[in-house]
């Protein structure tokens, strides 16, 4: 099966929505919040009602024209799939994502990565037709998606997996045994992402080109 090949970040910047169409990307990605009634794109976390986000670099004002989820749908239509990281550090954005997803006329290019599992497993409830995953993003997430797996606690589900939890090839074939797909991320050395490629993960997700050209 083809890699799928993801542009990280791509989505939260207006300006690089055009590499949706770049010959080297299956997929743009975009970090999603909820912002009062609406969904916006931009990476750094916002404070709730105030007019600040935090980052790597602290805080700094919050983004004054963030990317709005329907100028996602319309630069990736019929030229990538899209790929949403929904965050939700305050409130719930899950009926806010559904609500804009039941508004448009196709959903298969669309898939939905979550930090909050709980908020994964409504969606897909709500929209069966939408591709849904889970975001691993340490050694206990995943070993607590294995072990649950393993209890039949959860059901199988996709993973996009911070790719440095990922070491070996066997261990990329237990985890495509359990979830199916999984997605390494965030890759920006063409040599990791080929080894990872080698051992058989489904989806590479980085933010440079030059990478993902490689693949």
């Amino acid at each position: 099966m083809a890699i799928t090949r993801v542009l990280h970040g791509a989505g939260n910047v207006r300006e690089l929505l055009p590499a949706a169409a770049h010959p080297a990307v299956d997929a743009i990605e975009a970090d999603v919040w909820v912002r009062g009634e609406h969904l916006y794109a931009h990476h750094s976390r916002p404070l709730g009602p105030v007019p600040l986000v935090l980052d790597g670099n602290g805080l700094r004002p919050r983004p004054m024209q963030p990317v709005h989820l329907s100028e996602l749908f319309e630069a990736v239509h019929d030229k990538a799939d899209l790929v949403i990281d929904l965050r939700s550090w305050f409130g719930d954005p899950a009926p806010d994502l559904v609500r804009e997803l039941l508004g448009i006329p196709r959903r298969d290019h669309v898939y939905v990565s979550c930090e909050s599992w709980a908020i994964a497993d409504r969606i897909r409830a709500w929209l069966p037709d939408v591709r849904v995953g889970y975001s691993i993003r340490s050694e206990r997430q995943l070993r607590r998606y294995l072990d649950e797996r393993r209890a039949g606690l959860r059901v199988e589900t996709p993973v996009s997996i911070r790719h440095d939890l990922i070491r070996s090839p066997q261990e990329v074939e237990v985890l495509q045994a359990q979830a199916g797909v999984v997605a390494a991320w965030t890759v920006d050395d063409i040599d990791r992402a080929l080894d990872l490629v080698s051992w058989g993960v489904d989806a590479i997700v980085s933010n440079r080109l030059i990478v993902l050209n490689a693949i």
